[in-house]
């Protein structure tokens, strides 16, 4: 959840793994407040040096986005847009989670820090994504037009429904996650929520 205090900072926590320590970030204007599970820190703005987003395709929900933070000396931080609460649960934190990466990129803009900001997958796993997606696309393609010339209806109808449920999230992943750089002020809405 994000909250702005009564002193001008944003706040955000979330619960990445059932039963695993949660996140909490405070966002001062000079640093970044991070506690996980027991451990926390004190992250100052101008010694971040990457800042990554990433889509990551639904589980057991909706598709959910994540931003990892790197440090100079310091622990790297994941933030993502979704909370576990049950073994298939998840609370949906889309809204929040936007609000905050845009108030940590206005906070980096602002601080003169000078990290490294990257969206989605490195060019050889996008394109390797690319190629192998491409790839069995065309294998399903071609099963799915033999199974039509035997006239095997209900294993053609079997695999264009399969094909449909599979092939549009794969699609999108990796379409949302083609290899990015972006400055603090022009963030990538394909890698925000909506």
């Amino acid at each position: 959840m994000t909250a702005a205090s009564s002193t001008g900072t944003i706040a955000y926590a979330h619960l990445p793994r059932l039963g695993g320590a949660g996140v909490r970030l405070e966002l001062l204007p000079e640093a970044l407040l991070w506690s996980i599970g027991p451990r926390e820190g004190r992250l100052r703005l101008a010694d971040i040096t990457a800042v990554h987003l990433r889509f990551l395709p639904a589980k057991f929900a909706a598709p959910s986005f994540e931003m990892d933070i790197a440090g100079r000396d310091g622990p790297r931080l994941k933030v993502g847009s979704a909370s576990r609460i049950s073994l298939t649960g998840v609370r949906d934190q889309r809204e929040d989670y936007a609000a905050f990466v845009r108030a940590f990129h206005r906070a980096l803009a602002v601080s003169g820090a000078t990290p490294r900001y990257r969206g989605g997958y490195g060019p050889l796993r996008f394109w390797a994504m690319v190629v192998a997606g491409l790839a069995a696309l065309a294998g399903l393609l071609a099963v799915l037009g033999f199974a039509i010339l035997q006239q095997e209806w209900a294993f053609a109808m079997f695999l264009a429904a399969m094909g449909a449920f599979v092939v549009w999230p794969t699609a999108e992943m990796i379409w949302r996650n083609r290899p990015v750089t972006y400055a603090p002020g022009a963030l990538p809405r394909h890698l925000l929520p909506a």
